[in-house]
């Protein structure tokens, strides 16, 4: 509860309805089946909450200046990648570090500080060189997008990785989540083509997801999930793919069995 009370504090809510909604998020979580991923059971009650507060979309708002507040440092991440000895691994530690811009991020954090320390901190997960061979023979790339603001930092990923791209994002509001609207606000639409997952849910849960995505998902060719919550849903998944994320709570930190604060690119082999 923590993790929701700290997600509704960026809410474009007054204080009571945020209380309103924290005692009854906490009373349906009580009664949730807790053997379904933590990130599809919020993404239920946060529809739930939407309809009975009749609100469209809490983060609204939010996303719109984190997005703006990732334009800005923009062409500095695309000078920090252009000019890098390595410019792929310096796209991947960006746009892992866009993960930090997370309504539901716990620490605070200074994000020019955190630039600034971009090559200073390990990129954990022996994934690198795998990821560097699979790209460069994959015909084309998937992403599962996570939040609005980290898709700002995904497009400097994708313009160094140069291979046709298909970037998914949520149907419908799921937190702070990127929809179609906040992917072409953060410029996805100019070096890739946006689809959507048709999941309401924060992270990528298949059996939510329209018989067409999932047959993408299938599909692809190579698959790059972002975030936490991607991690959650597709931890068990029968098919290879990578997570790019930041750990930023304990629970994820145990299950992935890397350090709270790290970089992390890791291989599933499904």
């Amino acid at each position: 509860m923590n993790l929701m009370e700290s997600t509704l504090k960026k809410a474009d809510l007054d204080d009571l309805k945020k209380q309103v909604i924290l005692d009854k998020f906490s009373e349906d979580w009580g009664k949730a089946d807790m053997s379904l991923p933590p990130a599809r059971t919020a993404g239920l009650i946060y529809q739930k909450l939407l309809q009975e507060t009749s609100q469209d979309d809490l983060f609204k708002a939010h996303k719109k200046s984190s997005i703006q507040e990732a334009l800005k440092l923009y062409p500095q991440l695309k000078n920090l990648a252009d000019g890098a000895s390595d410019p792929y691994e310096m796209a991947i530690r960006i746009s892992a570090l866009g993960n930090i811009l997370d309504a539901a991020n716990p620490t605070c954090y200074n994000l020019q500080d955190e630039i600034n320390r971009l090559m200073d901190v390990q990129i954990i997960g022996d994934s690198l060189e795998i990821f560097r061979k699979k790209i460069t023979s994959a015909d084309s790339l998937l992403i599962l997008a996570d939040n609005a603001g980290e898709a700002v930092f995904d497009k400097v990923l994708i313009e160094i990785m140069d291979v046709p791209t298909l970037y998914a994002v949520k149907s419908k509001p799921a937190f702070d989540d990127a929809l179609l609207a906040d992917a072409r606000q953060a410029g996805i639409d100019q070096v890739a083509q946006i689809i959507e997952t048709g999941t309401p849910f924060p992270g990528t849960y298949l059996p939510s997801c329209t018989p067409e995505f999932q047959d993408i998902f299938t599909k692809a060719p190579l698959v790059l999930a972002k975030g936490q919550a991607n991690f959650e849903t597709l931890s068990d998944v029968s098919r290879d793919l990578f997570f790019l994320l930041k750990v930023k709570c304990e629970v994820v930190s145990e299950e992935i069995n890397f350090p709270l604060g790290s970089l992390t690119l890791k291989y599933h082999q499904g």
